[in-house]
């Protein structure tokens, strides 16, 4: 079960920061739909982070796994529960938007049903 920490300790914080290949160059802002493949948790990062998403993008696997952010791993969490292995198999529209501090965010969330 995932286990989602917002906190960062001291020891963390004097580390380098956590590995992130997914980066919002890789997306549009209306997102670009994903499905995941994989979820490992064997391999913590500065921030004892132990999570990597590994997922398929526009029908391509993606070659890199996706170590997600505190807050990414919350909003996966509301998305899909805290199951991680309930994750493989799921779509997710990954976008990005421009924030209040002109920084670029990715965004998270499911793809809309289908109209009937």
């Amino acid at each position: 079960m995932i286990k989602v920490d917002r906190s960062n300790t001291a020891q963390a914080a004097a580390s380098q920061p956590g590995v992130q290949f997914l980066s919002p160059k890789h997306t549009t802002e209306a997102g670009k739909l994903a499905t995941i493949t994989k979820v490992t948790t064997d391999k913590p990062d500065n921030y004892q982070n132990p999570y990597v998403v590994y997922f398929t993008m526009d029908g391509q696997k993606y070659s890199k796994g996706f170590k997600p952010t505190a807050d990414a791993l919350a909003i996966l969490v509301e998305l899909f529960g805290e199951d991680e292995k309930k994750w493989i198999g799921q779509a997710v529209i990954i976008g990005k938007k421009v924030d209040d501090d002109e920084g670029v965010r990715l965004t998270y969330s499911k793809p809309k049903a289908a109209k009937k």
